[in-house]
């Protein structure tokens, strides 16, 4: 028979790593289902739980052409959407 073991103290200890001081990401396929529905609403969860660092930047690379507010309001609403908070 298996057994299972959980691991707390992953949660109950301080995170050893450091946030570094600036990011950048870059999404091929910006405009496509597992970024409205998966990678968005992760970063969302990241974000609000302060794992970002403050300097963070998305790069969208999508074969859809559309504006800077029309991608940004997809994603807004993919966002309130998908999100778990």
């Amino acid at each position: 028979m298996a057994s299972t073991q959980i691991l707390t103290e992953a949660i109950t200890q301080p995170s050893r790593y450091q946030v570094p001081e600036g990011c950048a990401l870059v999404i091929f396929g910006a405009s496509g289902d597992l970024t409205r529905r998966k990678l968005l609403p992760a970063l969302y969860a990241l974000a609000h739980d302060g794992l970002l660092p403050d300097r963070f930047a998305v790069i969208g690379f999508a074969r859809r052409e559309k504006d800077h507010e029309a991608f940004r309001a997809e994603m807004r609403g993919a966002v309130e959407q998908f999100s778990r908070l």
